[in-house]
């Protein structure tokens, strides 16, 4: 007799205020042939239209080069890899330059339906990351709504991660890691940034965000703990924070830890758009001390069609009341009171067996239980 690994897994993680015990894999990706599928893609592509509960999806170990697409009505899907040191989905195209293809076809995995969960994986274009050049080529295009994302890599160079289309929609990144030099974070929507490290791929002359809020965003890009880093010696990397995309972009980055060295500005005057809000909260270097912040830039300007200069003043730093407004429960809930920090609620202790039938089965290392198959 030999054991097969079927796919049926358990989900090691809470959703929902659901037990996390009580949580099934719908199926197992695994390059080397072992499991359901050998794509992503085709695991998605598996899933049923319009669903109503979440389905849940398996990554085992290995690098998948494909271009991944989740389509509006491929809703409520988690996708959960072995780890973001083990599970790679790659591609290298690019969506600027001579040879450009549009983002959608372009960004190594796009996501057009709502209510996405990713975790332990790596979202990397090669091009970007091998490159350390431009133009544009991203790892990821969250379009959706309700997107969250913990313990994930996203890795490219420029415009490496765009978040939601809507005013409004709403993507949630934990602990992990963004890659890039050139408007790597940009988009639309409100987005809440925890405990990511944020890594420069470039010496000088970046900028970290461009967004592009509409007047009515509710909040914009909130970056809360995350750590601003670069290889080597990261002080003689030199980047701004950002600059305005289009219409009333707002960011604001909230006990952040610059190892890099953040020009005295902090931001850059001028682009398409007229900030409401570039501002920053308790901002240190790396030994924890507070920076100054005095220098920082509150004035921007753009041309309008008769090239005539148009300005605007932008909050550039926060008092503490002010500061204290921004919270995952305000940024985050929006009309449906979505709280995203749920999902990725770990169970309280590891989960050694699963009883079905009355039988009580032990689980492996990757949540999958195992059966004798004559």
């Amino acid at each position: 007799m030999r054991k097969k690994i079927i796919g049926i897994c358990l989900f090691l993680f809470a959703a929902a205020n659901v037990n996390a015990a009580s949580k099934i894999y719908h199926a197992i990706v695994a390059a080397d042939g072992s499991g359901d599928y050998t794509t992503v893609q085709a695991a998605i592509d598996a899933v049923p239209e319009n669903n109503l509960n979440q389905h849940l999806i398996y990554i085992k170990a290995g690098t998948y080069k494909e271009h991944v697409f989740i389509p509006q009505n491929k809703g409520r899907l988690s996708l959960i890899g072995e780890g973001r040191d083990r599970v790679f989905i790659t591609d290298n195209k690019k969506s600027g330059g001579p040879d450009a293809i549009p983002v959608d076809k372009g960004a190594t995995v796009v996501v057009h339906a709502s209510d996405i969960t990713f975790q332990g994986i790596s979202f990397v274009n090669s091009y970007g990351v091998e490159a350390e050049n431009g133009p544009q080529a991203l790892a990821l295009y969250a379009k959706g709504d309700r997107i969250a994302i913990d313990h994930c890599n996203i890795m490219s160079y420029q415009d490496t991660y765009r978040t939601s289309e809507s005013d409004n929609g709403r993507n949630y990144v934990s602990n992990s890691l963004i890659l890039g030099a050139v408007d790597f974070i940009y988009g639309s929507g409100n987005a809440w940034l925890e405990r990511c490290t944020i890594k420069i791929n470039r010496k000088s002359g970046g900028w970290i965000v461009a967004p592009k809020h509409r007047a009515e965003t509710r909040w914009g890009y909130v970056f809360n703990h995350c750590t601003l880093t670069a290889d080597g010696n990261p002080a003689e990397t030199s980047i701004l924070l950002g600059r305005p995309w289009h219409h009333k972009p707002q960011t604001v980055f909230l006990y952040t830890r610059s190892d890099i060295t953040i020009p005295a500005e902090g931001w850059c005057p001028t682009m398409n758009g007229l900030p409401s809000v570039f501002a920053e909260y308790q901002t240190t270097d790396a030994n924890g001390k507070l920076l100054d912040l005095s220098k920082r830039i509150n004035r921007y300007y753009r041309f309008d069609e008769n090239k005539d200069t148009i300005w605007c003043t932008a909050k550039n730093t926060l008092t503490a009341e002010e500061a204290e407004k921004y919270t995952i429960e305000a940024v985050m809930s929006g009309d449906d009171k979505w709280n995203p920090e749920l999902i990725f609620q770990p169970a309280e202790k590891p989960i050694g067996y699963v009883t079905i039938n009355r039988k009580k089965l032990p689980v492996n290392q990757y949540g999958c239980f195992e059966r004798e198959e004559k």
